[in-house]
C-alpha cells in the first residue's frame, strides 16, 4: 500500500516505536551506514560509552561485545515500529534500505523513514514474511554480514539479537498496553519460523528464551539478560 504516517497509537508506545521523518540536517542514506569506516566509528563509540558507564578503560570492553550491543540496538529501533504497527492492527511498514535514513546521535544510530509501502495484514505469518523480505533481507542481513567480517562476531549471535529485539519490543509495548501483547507475541512466534530466524529462540507457555547469548555478560559489570540462554546453564543461578 502507498506510504502513510505511523499511527499515533504506535508512537505513544515509546521512543523506539516512532521513527522520525527525514527532515532537517544529518540524515544519510542507509548505504552509508554499511560503509566499513562508518560502522567502525559507531562501534568504537559504543565501546567507549560502555566503558564510560562501567567506569573502566575502553580496552576492558571486548570489541565483539560492543558490536553485539550496537547491532542489538539497531535491530530494536528498526523492529519496534513493525511490532507496534502489527499489534495495533495497522499493518506492517515495509522498511527497506531504499526508504530508511540514519544519523548518529552520540553512540547510537537513529532512523527515519521516507514514505514507503505497507503490508495490510492481520495475519502474523503474512506479516512475518513481509518483514523477512523487506527489513531482514535488505537491511539487517547486510548489516550482520558487515559486522561479522569486521569483528568475527557470530552471525548466529546476531540473528539471536534480532529475535530478542522483536520480543523485547513486545515486552516494552506491554508496559504501555497489555492488550497488544497477544498479537505481538504471535508475530514474534511467526518470525521465529522464518528461515533466517529459525532456531534462534524457544517460545512456550513458560515464556521466551533465546538460544544464544548477546555476550553482555562479558562486559565490565555485565550480567545475563532476562531472555538469555545461559540462565539454563548449570551454575547460572
Amino acid at each position: 500500500m502507498e506510504g502513510r504516517p505511523f499511527p499515533e497509537r504506535v508512537a505513544r508506545l515509546g521512543e523506539y516505536f516512532s521513527p522520525a521523518e527525514p527532515v532537517g540536517c544529518g540524515w544519510r542514506p542507509l548505504t552509508e551506514l554499511l560503509d566499513d569506516d562508518a560502522l567502525a566509528d559507531v562501534a568504537e563509540a559504543t565501546r567507549c560509552a560502555m566503558a564510560g558507564y562501567a567506569g573502566t578503560a575502553v580496552a576492558d570492553v571486548p570489541a565483539r561485545v560492543a558490536t553485539s550491543s550496537l547491532q542489538l540496538s539497531i535491530a530494536s529501533r528498526l523492529l519496534s515500529p513493525l511490532v507496534g504497527c502489527f499489534a495495533t492492527g495497522a499493518g506492517v511498514p515495509l522498511l527497506t534500505a531504499d526508504v530508511l535514513r540514519w544519523r548518529r546521535v552520540a553512540h547510537t544510530v537513529h532512523f527515519a523513514v521516507d514514505a514507503g509501502d505497507w503490508a495490510d495484514t492481520l495475519d502474523s505469518a503474512v506479516a512475518a514474511e513481509a518483514i523477512d523480505v523487506s527489513l531482514l533481507s535488505t537491511v539487517l542481513e547486510p548489516l550482520i554480514d558487515k559486522l561479522h567480517s569486521a569483528t568475527a562476531l557470530s552471525r548466529t549471535v546476531m540473528w539471536g539479537n534480532v529475535i530478542s529485539a522483536a520480543h523485547g519490543a513486545v515486552t516494552v509495548m506491554g508496559l504501555a498496553d497489555t492488550g497488544l501483547v497477544p498479537a505481538g507475541t504471535d508475530l514474534v512466534r511467526s518470525m521465529a519460523l522464518r528461515p533466517r530466524l529459525r532456531g534462534t529462540a524457544t517460545m512456550s507457555a513458560s515464556g521466551f528464551r533465546r538460544r544464544t547469548c548477546c555476550l553482555f555478560y562479558l562486559a565490565p559489570n555485565g550480567g545475563l539478560c532476562g531472555d538469555c540462554v545461559l540462565h539454563d546453564a548449570p551454575g547460572s543461578h
